[in-house]
């Protein structure tokens, strides 16, 4: 097709007015444990959306996360709410329907050090969330200002999902995702994309766990021998559990936390192991799970002590499908279009396009951002990235709804 240029040319002024907004949204904490961050920035989203296209908004209150304490203890914590926004005059045969998604949180807690935004060097802004992913909200929204302003406006049904808990593993949002999917042809996800601009291709899966040892507590001098050891017990039982990382397969098991014990004169009497799980796919996720519960049941003929696992994989693999590879071909060449080198490549994160294409729904999840060192103080966005990779969505789904047949299987 002959893309509308003046279109493209709008999303470039619309450069300033998103490099206003960003720093504004980024020093909005929203770390996922504070659900009132989380919906102060949704507020400020949901008002942005609403100024700027014609939607309907729901907004649904998410149940509590299961977590572990320090102390071994099942905890269940609040999350923010989500939010979705449906386009308010959806054509009645639409060439084709999109579920656009994004996260609300970002892994900064509420008393993080790291809460304001500063200039690196021109054109580099560093700020929490600004890359994963309040800059991809934003340019998601711009793309759609663009389309609805385009030739193509009543012949794209679309619908938004932001939740509060992706940081977390979406354990709370994950049947509101499953359900979304069912609704769309397409999914198209606004994680950033990878520092060299690159997107992600095949992701791995993930799983996130809890190991509590009870032991039995006693004074470490006069009665050790009554005692029995839990960090000790756990020392041995994340030796084991590392194991797998040796394997005949990409399986990796990441120790990540480890709590316990308390006065040096007390035997400790618990301690808790958190870590996390990839798999490239099921068949991976059962070798792996298999491995985590005969460790566990090792403690069954271990005196004294007890085991409890906590956890499950909660993301499967996403990998290539023809449908995705269509999918890559098609923003290669929206990409080529736009004078950017796109290249897809596999990657052992994982996001809701892995919960998107377990429910079906074929997806590109990293078209957000220009940006890197996501997770850490360091995190940056280039800010031309905004509006370049707004005409890239903008691109797509305009090519989408004029040219179903040859990029939907």
């Amino acid at each position: 097709m002959t893309i509308d240029k003046s279109v493209l040319a709008w999303l470039d002024e619309q450069q300033a007015e998103m490099e206003r907004v960003l720093p504004q949204w980024s020093e909005i904490n929203s770390g996922s444990f504070n659900p009132e961050g989380v919906n102060t920035f949704g507020e400020a989203v949901q008002a942005y959306i609403t100024e700027h296209l014609d939607v309907n908004v729901e907004r649904l209150s998410m149940p509590p996360v299961e977590t572990v304490n320090g102390r071994g203890d099942i905890e269940h914590k609040p999350v923010g709410d989500l939010l979705r926004f449906r386009k308010t005059n959806s054509p009645s045969e639409p060439k084709i329907k999109l579920l656009l998604t994004g996260h609300l949180d970002t892994v900064f807690p509420i008393d993080s050090s790291f809460q304001t935004c500063t200039m690196l060097e021109p054109g580099m802004l560093g700020g929490p969330g600004v890359a994963d992913m309040k800059g991809g909200i934003l340019l998601m929204i711009n793309a759609l200002r663009a389309i609805e302003r385009s030739s193509v406006a009543d012949q794209v049904d679309w619908q938004i999902l932001l939740n509060p808990d992706e940081e977390i593993g979406s354990l709370s949002s994950a049947p509101h995702l499953a359900s979304a999917a069912k609704e769309a042809d397409i999914g198209l996800v606004y994680e950033p994309s990878m520092p060299s601009g690159d997107l992600a291709g095949a992701r791995k899966g993930s799983g996130n766990f809890s190991l509590i040892i009870n032991g039995k507590a006693a004074h470490a001098g006069r009665e050790f021998h009554l005692g029995r050891n839990a960090i000790s017990a756990l020392a041995d039982a994340m030796i084991d559990l590392e194991k797998i990382n040796h394997g005949d397969h990409e399986i990796t098991l990441n120790l990540g936390k480890v709590q316990g014990g308390g006065p040096v004169n007390i035997v400790p009497d618990k301690a808790i192991c958190h870590f996390n799980v990839r798999v490239n796919s099921q068949e991976e996720a059962d070798i792996a799970q298999a491995h985590i519960d005969a460790v566990v049941a090792s403690f069954t003929d271990r005196e004294g002590y007890s085991a409890q696992l906590v956890g499950k994989f909660t993301r499967p693999a996403k990998p290539a499908t023809p449908q995705q590879n269509k999918l890559f071909e098609l923003i290669t060449d929206c990409g080529n279009q736009l004078g950017l080198s796109i290249a897809f490549k596999p990657t052992g994160g994982c996001c809701d396009g892995n919960n998107l294409a377990a429910a079906g729904l074929p997806n590109v999840d990293s078209l957000g951002v220009q940006g890197g060192n996501i997770h850490s103080h360091e995190e940056y966005v280039l800010l031309e990235s905004l509006a370049t990779r707004a005409k890239l969505s903008a691109m797509i789904i305009m090519r989408l709804a004029t040219e179903r047949e040859d990029w939907v299987l």
